[in-house]
């Protein structure tokens, strides 16, 4: 059983220190239980805000500059299950990345602010963006990316999320970090919500860079398939789906039940609307869907993985939801409340279903 000093950072406050920690972080936010949970479960309490700030009608939406992390102590979210905690980290992920060893994950995706230029803008919070300079972006980006390949295992995958502003200039700097025989595939996810163009087509996709730590990067393909598309040139027989090569002769068969692996453009993900259940009012949130997909195909339960951007937190909660251990950073206060709150509501669910996740400690780490 792993203790809470085997993990880095600060030590929690011992002894006394822990009971008083404990009921703070009772009392500070509610601890309702979703609906579909038994009505008997052992409440645990859900961790207080990092930072404390006046409320005024109106104002959160309107803060292009969510606070940074101010001092807090380490606390440690128990769902009942003993193994290495999973970590959420308020900081700079430049400092969590410097003092992880080689070779400790199996895959780090990032969604790095795009470079718009904007505040972005969501139900509650808000977030200034960099400026749209492409190559100054790839100059703040580039130590994330170095390191990230030296803490990959032999087997591990980067997955860089970005849109058109910077994704070449960005898979030029991979090439060269990684090497251009590492680049696995370019993946273009479409969507249709959003605005249109009067002036050419709309902006309707963003890409996904991947590449691997080395050549015998892990890939499993079985779990990520998806059903076949009716209506193809193919011919079916008996719900396999059958067409011969005409130069050879040969009879390629596809049992449709099997389903198959997706190409490399993704339309069958859509961009999360504002009704969406998911939605936790964090401006750019990505679906889960979109996330487990690149999860189930790179990494197995037990897996480790890490997001040096988290946002909402979608990362560390697939990873929490699939059986992965993760690590996930945000230099922003409010983005790291959001992303603990996410996380301990759904390690309730899974411990009321008979699966307890792995403890999460809730770090404050360096700027």
């Amino acid at each position: 059983m792993s203790s809470e000093r085997e993990v880095r950072g600060p030590a929690p406050p011992a002894g006394a220190g822990d009971a008083q920690l404990a009921l703070d972080l009772a009392r500070d936010l509610p601890r309702d239980l979703p609906p579909d949970l038994p009505p008997d479960l052992p409440e645990l309490p859900l961790p207080r805000p990092l930072t404390r700030r006046p409320r005024r009608p109106g104002a959160a939406g309107r803060r292009a500059n969510p606070p940074t992390c101010a001092p807090a102590p380490v606390s440690l979210i128990d769902f009942g299950r003993a193994g290495e905690p999973d970590r959420v980290v308020c900081g700079d992920a430049l400092h969590e990345l410097t003092a992880l060893t080689d070779g400790a994950l199996a895959a780090i995706y990032i969604d790095p602010p795009f470079g718009t230029g904007s505040v972005r803008r969501g139900r509650g919070h808000a977030y200034a963006d960099h400026a749209d300079d492409p190559e100054a972006f790839v100059a703040w980006l580039s130590p994330y990316l170095e390191h990230s390949r030296r803490v990959l295992a032999a087997t591990g995958s980067l997955f860089v999320h970005l849109d058109y502003r910077s994704v070449h200039h960005v898979k030029v700097a991979l090439d060269r970090l990684f090497g251009r025989g590492r680049f696995v595939n370019e993946i273009i996810w479409c969507y249709a919500i959003g605005g249109k163009s009067r002036r050419g087509f709309g902006r309707k996709h963003d890409t996904i860079l991947w590449y691997a730590r080395t050549a015998g990067w892990a890939f499993y393909a079985d779990a990520v398939r998806v059903p076949r598309r009716g209506g193809s040139h193919m011919r079916v027989v008996d719900g396999v789906q059958e067409k011969t090569d005409r130069r050879t002769g040969r009879i390629y068969r596809y049992p449709i039940a099997a389903g198959k692996v997706p190409e490399d453009w993704w339309t069958d993900v859509e961009t999360l609307n504002h009704s969406d259940r998911e939605r936790t009012g964090w401006p750019s949130q990505k679906p889960e869907r979109l996330v487990e997909r690149i999860l189930r195909a790179v990494t197995v339960e037990g897996d480790r993985v890490a997001d040096w951007f988290a946002g909402s937190g979608t990362t560390a909660a697939v990873a929490q939801r699939l059986g992965r251990g993760f690590v996930t950073v945000d230099r922003a206060a409010e983005a790291v409340e959001v992303c603990v709150h996410r996380l301990t509501r759904q390690g309730r669910r899974l411990a009321a279903a008979g699966v307890p996740p792995a403890p999460i400690h809730i770090v404050q780490g360096k700027r």
